[in-house]
């Protein structure tokens, strides 16, 4: 016990970030759509509370759906094509005999 009329122990302040990046893998959505719920005020990255309360919403959801171990982000893969798109160009000839 602290002897009467001394200061109390140093502590440091320890101090927490997070990023944009952060904040959408945890909640498993890209930094777009984040970016997207943000412009239409559904979070508000400087309110912590507001993040917490986002982060609780968006996690909840995705355990009602059964996505709880889903990759954090879709990972969205470009240039490839479905089987519904179909090519309209013609085969080539081959070369050679005729």
């Amino acid at each position: 016990m602290p002897k009467k009329g001394s200061k109390p122990p140093y502590k440091p302040k320890i101090e927490y970030r997070y990023t944009v990046k952060d904040v959408a893998e945890v909640a498993g959505m890209t930094r777009k759509a984040l970016s997207v719920a943000k412009f239409w005020g559904k979070v508000d990255p400087g309110d912590f509370k507001g993040m917490v309360s986002f982060l609780i919403r968006r996690i909840i959801d995705r355990r009602l759906r059964g996505d709880i171990l889903a990759p954090a982000a879709r990972v969205a893969k470009r240039g490839r094509r479905t089987g519904s798109q179909v090519s309209r160009k013609r085969p080539k000839k081959p070369v050679g005999r005729r």
